[in-house]
């Protein structure tokens, strides 16, 4: 008798516990680890970019590869494999706070997204035959808030001891984490296209399949409205988010400055900010669920829309501030809207694609949030170490007007009627 039947295994906790965990773990690695990079690595503004360019970088170049693997192969093998490498990119970079080391675990890092990215939600998708996923997406990042409130508080208190220990802990307990999701999680309605399963024959139908996904990409966008420019709003978002990930951290620490209260260290005070900004995410969270349980997937486009243009009004907030309370209630804002963007672009895109294409459909999405991030992400750091990190957060935020652009277009383009389906060829 097995030790664990997998059958019994309800995916649908199974998916949140998982996004629990991994954002408890990304939490714990990454909440300080600016304070890490900074004051034991001595990284400028220019580096710390090129972290998160290096990062996006292989992340584009290894996002259609995977989605094809989790199509073709096994979206469960795909996740398992992506926490598993995840794990040693965290490792990696809390070994040392050198530049280059922390250059060349971002390749680590990137193959382990990028095998977790779409395969997951994908996963998901199949296993618990749900027609509509939004609330599941939404319930998933709520929960995820939990674990990263945890994380924050514990990354906190391990890099107060030692910068680097927050990504050893971190990455410690990912690698565990990967061996017991190896025996618990299910794969029941995955199905694998014919063939012998051999690298060689995986290697020919992931040629066949990528021609045959291109076309019906090229299908999908005209035939979903607004799907065109959900990757316009989604290539925007990447432009700016690079920069804010990467400065808005180095800007409290070297323009701002941190209160002197109850004596907390830099990486505490990061670590109280994280947790504020997850019990707002839990509220927010929550209404977007109920709003979109009330009224539909239409709504998702209105929430969009009005989450970006919140951001976009708290980042001109956060890089005009003087004052540390003014610049943390605009960065507030910014960092309580950012979270639902995910799981509402992902649940407005997973009803409309065709299921055997899911996995690559949010590969391409990603893909252009990456290329985003590649592109915005060298040109404002190198705005911020020619002139001056309010300068950089500033030029980073200009490009979300395009984004609610996109968006009030996909707005308009919904309320179209649909084209009819192309007749497929006779063959």
């Amino acid at each position: 008798m097995p030790l664990l039947d997998r059958s019994r295994v309800n995916p649908y906790r199974l998916y949140l516990a998982m996004r629990v965990g991994l954002s408890f773990l990304v939490a714990t690695g990454f909440t300080t680890s600016v304070v890490y990079r900074v004051e034991a690595g001595g990284m400028n503004p220019f580096e710390l970019l090129m972290i998160g360019t290096v990062l996006e970088v292989a992340y584009l170049v290894l996002q259609l590869p995977t989605g094809f693997l989790a199509d073709l192969v096994s979206r469960r093998a795909c996740v398992v494999a992506g926490y598993g490498v995840y794990a040693g990119g965290l490792v990696w970079q809390g070994l040392s706070a050198e530049f280059w080391v922390h250059l060349a675990a971002q390749v680590l890092l990137a193959l382990g997204a990028a095998l977790m990215s779409g395969a997951q939600e994908s996963w998901v998708a199949d296993e618990t035959q749900e027609s509509e996923m939004t609330p599941v997406y939404l319930r998933a990042t709520q929960f995820g808030f939990i674990g990263g409130i945890t994380g924050s508080l514990l990354s906190g208190a391990l890099g107060s001891v030692a910068l680097g220990l927050p990504m050893l802990v971190s990455g410690a307990l990912m690698a565990l984490g990967t061996a017991a999701l190896a025996f618990v999680m299910p794969e029941r309605h995955f199905e694998r296209p014919a063939g012998d399963g051999k690298a060689r024959t995986v290697l020919r139908q992931a040629r066949a399949e990528a021609a045959a996904q291109v076309r019906a990409s090229r299908r999908a966008a005209r035939v979903v409205p607004g799907l065109a420019l959900l990757l316009g709003m989604t290539f925007a978002f990447g432009l700016w988010s690079e920069s804010y990930d990467r400065l808005s951290g180095a800007f409290l620490l070297e323009d701002i400055g941190f209160p002197t209260l109850f004596d907390l260290e830099p990486a505490m005070w990061f670590s109280l900010i994280a947790v504020v900004i997850s019990l707002g995410g839990i509220g927010v969270t929550e209404w977007a669920a109920r709003r979109t349980a009330r009224l539909g997937s239409g709504a998702i486009i209105g929430m969009l829309v009005l989450f970006t243009a919140v951001a976009l009004a708290g980042v001109v907030g956060f890089s005009l501030a003087r004052d540390f309370w003014v610049a943390i209630v605009f960065m507030l804002l910014v960092s309580v809207a950012r979270p639902l963007y995910e799981p509402l672009v992902n649940g407005w895109l997973v009803v409309r694609v065709e299921p055997k294409v899911r996995a690559t459909a949010l590969s391409a999405r990603d893909m252009f949030d990456s290329g985003g991030q590649i592109i915005g992400g060298p040109v404002i750091g190198a705005i911020g170490t020619a002139f001056t990190l309010r300068a950089a957060l500033l030029a980073g935020g200009a490009v979300l007007v395009p984004a609610v652009l996109c968006l009030i277009g996909m707005g308009r383009r919904a309320k179209e009627p649909e084209p009819e389906p192309e007749a497929a060829p006779v063959a």
